[in-house]
């Protein structure tokens, strides 16, 4: 791991795992240029679902441009129930 993770990757990692499975961890995650984490998301079977760029997502959640957890949930393709 190249840093640890920011309140909000932290917030978005755990909103993964409670969609996805724990197995999609801080151990799972892949550092791009040093600092920017991203994460293979895998369903529960372990099939590859997606890439979430967490460090993006964050600082999209932070500044407004995904304007609520609504907005995030949509990008990670969690169904609302």
């Amino acid at each position: 791991m190249s840093r640890p993770l920011s309140p909000e990757e932290h917030r978005i990692l755990k909103i993964i795992q409670t969609h996805y499975g724990s197995h999609n961890s801080e151990h799972s995650i892949t550092w791009l240029e040093g600092n920017e984490a991203s994460l293979w998301i895998k369903d529960r079977t372990g099939t590859p679902l997606l890439v979430a760029q967490l460090t993006n997502l964050a600082n999209w959640r932070t500044d407004g441009t995904i304007a609520d957890d609504s907005g995030l949930r949509d990008w990670l393709q969690i169904e609302s129930k």
